[in-house]
């Protein structure tokens, strides 16, 4: 059947000569795979292929049938054209990191609107934000959607609960069992970021480029502890090298 929706672009390969390959988050199916057909012949064509990088907004005519892993596209066409978010080099490394995020915790052929809605949002935030100010993005966009998904550290840093346990997923009264003991400053800048309900409330949160780093480590540790299929970010690194 063929159905207008919106979608997200998670990845893009090429395929043979001419098509191309692309993993899309669709606000109607969730993660899907399309092969795109003749877009890689002849300048014309180029052209048309250059909607298809990673975290392009696009209005989309699909062909989608049942038990199929790969789909087909019909039409597609940005509906959104972004500013800075490409040509920034610290903005598009925060914007790729939160698309493998959103692909990793994208495991099942399933409608996600909220996490679709969420990854949009952020994706527009970052493109209009002033520079200096995307550094804390990276960890909102890993706590909230985690919680979209379902997983997050529950409570928060209290003198009557002062360590986080990022295997027990809470803050509590005693160390956990297993390392890392987070306690002190550690523990109370994750409380705030866990509970920072906002773009500009996350902005506020003051850290060293250390902490960041630290801080990001123990977030990403929680999901990984808790979600089996949830890997090593190969962004991590590109991240890490142009914020802290």
């Amino acid at each position: 059947m063929v159905h207008k929706t919106r979608g997200i672009v998670l990845r893009t390969v090429k395929y043979g000569e001419t098509s191309v390959i692309c993993t899309v988050f669709t606000e109607l199916f969730g993660m899907q795979s399309y092969m795109v057909k003749g877009v890689r012949s002849g300048r014309s064509r180029v052209r048309k292929a250059s909607p298809l990088f990673p975290g392009a907004l696009l209005d989309m005519v699909v062909y989608q049938q049942h038990n199929k892993n790969l789909q087909l596209i019909r039409e597609y066409q940005p509906y959104v054209l972004y500013q800075t978010l490409h040509e920034d080099v610290v903005k598009n490394g925060v914007a790729l990191f939160a698309i493998e995020v959103t692909t990793q915790l994208l495991a099942a052929q399933d409608p996600q609107p909220e996490l679709f809605s969420f990854l949009e949002q952020y994706l527009l935030a970052a493109d209009q934000a002033p520079a200096p100010q995307v550094a804390n993005y990276p960890l909102y966009f890993l706590i909230q959607a985690g919680k979209l998904s379902g997983y997050y550290i529950s409570g928060s840093y209290q003198p009557e609960t002062p360590f986080a346990d990022i295997h027990e997923g809470r803050f509590g009264t005693a160390p956990g069992h297993y390392p890392p003991f987070i306690e002190g400053r550690e523990a109370a800048l994750m409380s705030l970021l866990n509970q920072a309900s906002s773009f500009e409330s996350v902005i506020a949160v003051k850290m060293t480029g250390a902490e960041r780093k630290k801080m990001l480590q123990y977030f990403i540790g929680f999901l990984q502890l808790h979600i089996p299929h949830f890997r090593e970010l190969r962004t991590l690194q590109i991240l890490t090298a142009i914020l802290y």
